[in-house]
């Protein structure tokens, strides 16, 4: 959150006092801006293999990590391009946002990891400019999709595993029970039988 309504000064220096808020009680609260904000989304130009959990914790938790500028991939994502210059690759702005769909306008100055901080899940995937992309782990829990320079419409929609498979598989079974009705191999009923 950009900002916070506390009852006394918080303890990290990472907050910027910005009014005094009266509330009707003896003692007032206090309007603070956190200093380390990270968007929703971003794209970030920097990007490299993550050497484990641990690794990418140690990371994520240094001050000096510049936490939108480079994104740390999952080990389970080789052939994934890397980039050894860290710092922003454009903005991002989320122009659509719904639960099983996300649609992200994106302006990149270079190549860069377009990156939703909303968890990742194998159910997920993406378009970019609607052409099918992988989308990647990236900093342990959320994704990212590597997109080039330029202007994009980049779009995350969620489609559970064999739903698909699934829904092909009642339709064929509904398609079989409509056939046998038409032929009358479902209509084998009491009147059916007095008549053998």
């Amino acid at each position: 959150m950009r900002y916070q309504i506390l009852r006394s000064p918080p303890t990290a220096s990472t907050q910027r006092e910005v009014a005094t808020i009266f509330n009707g009680s003896p003692k007032p609260a206090y309007l603070y801006e956190n200093l380390c904000l990270v968007p929703r989304a971003y794209a970030a130009g920097g990007a490299q293999l993550s050497q484990g959990i641990a690794a990418t914790l140690r990371h994520l938790a240094d001050p000096a990590f510049d936490a939108t500028g480079e994104v740390f991939l999952s080990p389970d994502s080789p052939g994934a391009p890397t980039a050894s210059s860290p710092g922003s690759a454009g903005t991002v702005e989320i122009a659509d946002y719904r639960p099983n769909e996300v649609t992200l306008n994106a302006r990149l100055s270079r190549a860069g990891y377009v990156t939703l901080l909303d968890r990742f899940d194998s159910g997920w995937h993406a378009t970019i400019d609607n052409q099918e992309v992988r989308v990647f782990r990236v900093n342990q829990l959320f994704r990212a999709v590597y997109c080039r320079k330029g202007e994009h419409v980049v779009r995350f929609y969620y489609q559970q595993a064999g739903l698909q498979a699934g829904s092909i598989l009642s339709l064929a079974t509904l398609a079989g029970l409509a056939v046998a009705y038409a032929t009358g191999l479902g209509n084998k009923g009491p009147a059916a039988r007095r008549n053998t």
